[in-house]
């Protein structure tokens, strides 16, 4: 019934719209609950004015009551029927009894009220006269003389025309300046609303009129409200012209570094097909072999740097247990069959530590980074250890390579940037593992230790950084 009823009131579906009807709605109840107040202050009001009349008539009738040798009797003023006479249009009875309840004057049918006042204090009521409500009032007075004496009593009945038209002539006043009041309230509420959205207008103004090659930072005037706004879509363009420079970038870059190896290959194969001699042929196919092996390095290393970056953006981080993951690294990145004794060591504090993070993209930067040293570094040795700080943790990857000249550090992490000899790596390795240590909150950093031993500290975050996948 909830999703029925909800579905049948749809809200507008701009802000404005549905501003304008929640103020629409306070407003409307708000005059209502100030209606029904004023309609009842009116009605009190005026039953209070006309009960005065009423009690001052039957006051003036109760001093006009005498007793003479043993007899009562009362001659009713003028001045107490010109006061009843003010309500036009409204009928009136009155009745004047003797203390043993006979009548003295006035309608038979009126009776006194129920409870007896001794006080002389006047007592209001309502009454039923063939279908019409009547105002009452009784006031007993203490009647004395020297051979009688008791309480007589005057009732005063009113009809409820005048009282009608007096609450009708006050609502009519009040309520229009009640209506009044709300309409304008409504409406210079929704003025202030206007103005107070004209910096959202100003902002979609500010997106819809720019180029499409534009990235740079929106500059609107907008106030405190809105500035976290534009600062957020300032960032968004900002990380997205990040992206696509580096796409470009890595795109052209990419294009330039197949398009070498390609050509050789080309260029070998139509000389394979000039050679003579089994000798250089064999030679020739080496050669061909050699570039096929660079291309599918480089393919490699570019689907990893695909994925990588694919991942960065989308996959939520989950707990990862750093230790395991460097003993898988090292088992998988580390042959067994290598020409040459390496002695690797794996130190760390604690059986498990654990971070945020997602397990592949961390697994592949990582196996880069080993490899890197296995083939490109370590003579001897290759040493692994995870450092835990107080709110990071390095895991620093040192061998006794020849390492990366220090002048070569600033740009090293970028693509395709690191000088290569034939047959070596496509450049990749260390942009991968920089972007996942960005990702995790963490940077890429070189060093040579007092062993002399080249290190490269992979460092990320113990929890979880600000700007994660989502």
């Amino acid at each position: 019934m909830t999703v029925a009823l909800a579905s049948r009131l749809e809200l507008p579906p701009s802000i404005f719209g549905r501003l304008r009807l929640l103020l629409a709605t306070v407003f409307l109840i708000g005059a209502l609950g100030a209606l029904a107040a004023a309609w009842t202050l009116s009605k009190r009001a005026a039953t209070d004015a006309y009960d005065q009349l009423l009690i001052s008539s039957a006051t003036q009738i109760s001093e006009a009551i005498t007793a003479e040798n043993g007899q009562y009797s009362v001659l009713p003023p003028d001045s107490a029927f010109e006061t009843l006479a003010q309500s036009k249009d409204d009928r009136f009875f009155f009745a004047v009894r003797a203390p043993d309840g006979s009548l003295l004057t006035g309608e038979p049918g009126l009776l006194p009220g129920s409870r007896h006042q001794v006080d002389g204090l006047p007592s209001l009521d309502y009454i039923d006269d063939d279908g019409e409500t009547m105002r009452t009032v009784t006031i007993h007075r203490f009647i004395a003389s020297l051979d009688t004496k008791g309480w007589s009593s005057v009732v005063v009945a009113q009809s409820l025309g005048a009282r009608y038209q007096l609450v009708a002539r006050l609502m009519l006043r009040i309520g229009a300046i009640i209506i009044f009041v709300a309409a304008l309230g409504f409406l210079a509420s929704l003025e202030a609303v206007k103005r107070a959205l004209r910096p959202f207008d100003r902002i979609g103004h500010a997106l819809s009129s720019r180029r499409a090659q534009d990235m740079g930072p929106i500059e609107v005037e907008s106030p405190t409200e809105t500035r976290a706004l534009v600062d957020t879509i300032n960032h968004t363009f900002h990380r997205l012209n990040e992206r696509l420079n580096k796409l470009q970038n890595f795109a052209g870059v990419a294009a330039h570094q197949i398009r070498t190896p390609l050509a050789a290959l080309g260029a070998q194969t139509e000389l394979l097909l000039t050679d003579q001699t089994a000798q250089s042929r064999r030679k020739r196919v080496e050669r061909i072999r050699a570039h096929l092996g660079k291309i599918s390095r480089l393919t490699h290393q570019l689907l990893g740097q695909a994925m990588v970056s694919y991942r960065i953006d989308r996959i939520p981080h989950q707990e990862v247990d750093l230790v395991e993951l460097v003993r898988h690294v090292l088992r998988d990145a580390v042959p067994e069959s290598l020409s040459r004794d390496l002695v690797v060591e794996f130190d760390y504090a604690a059986p498990r530590i654990p971070v945020p993070g997602d397990d592949i993209n961390l697994r592949e930067a990582l196996a880069n980074l080993v490899n890197n040293a296995v083939t490109h570094g370590a003579v001897t040795m290759l040493r692994v250890r995870i450092d835990e700080g107080s709110d990071q943790i390095c895991i620093a990857i040192a061998d006794d390579g020849p390492g990366i000249a220090s002048q070569l550090w600033d740009t090293a992490t970028q693509p395709f940037q690191l000088p290569r000899t034939e047959g070596e790596g496509a450049g990749l390795g260390l942009s991968i593992a920089a972007d996942v240590a960005k990702a995790h909150g963490g940077m890429l950093a070189f060093a040579w230790t007092a062993e002399k031993l080249f290190e490269i500290s992979f460092i990320v975050a113990r929890s979880a950084p600000l700007e994660k996948a989502a």
